[in-house]
């Protein structure tokens, strides 16, 4: 009985750490979907325009950055360079584990 115990903690543990480090990764996916769409339809705005709305749409997804981390480009159409990171805590309460993960987005490339 005592051994089921101890699996189901590890399991549950090991759930617990997926879910901590899946978040970062979907808010990456989503605010560069998001933030895709937007270049593509801002077109005509003019590029204070643009960096409001990446910085509110990155505010939306509670991605960490500034508007100096933003590179924004409009030659033909908006391309932007954004670059960041994030620091998973595993145990908060004892600052036992901590991930620090780098996101980089380039439009250009796309």
């Amino acid at each position: 009985m005592i051994k089921k115990l101890f699996y189901l903690a590890i399991f549950a543990l090991f759930i617990y750490s997926l879910v901590l480090l899946a978040a970062p990764y979907y808010h990456y996916y989503a605010f560069k979907s998001d933030l895709e769409e937007l270049l593509k339809v801002s077109i005509a705005d003019r590029p204070d325009e643009v960096m409001t709305k990446i910085l509110d749409l990155a505010k939306q997804y509670k991605i960490p950055i500034e508007k100096n981390d933003i590179n924004l480009n409009s030659a033909a159409k908006y391309t932007a360079k954004i670059s960041w990171q994030e620091t998973v805590v595993f145990f908060p309460a004892y600052q036992i584990y901590k991930k620090t993960v780098t996101f980089d987005i380039d439009t250009s490339e796309l």
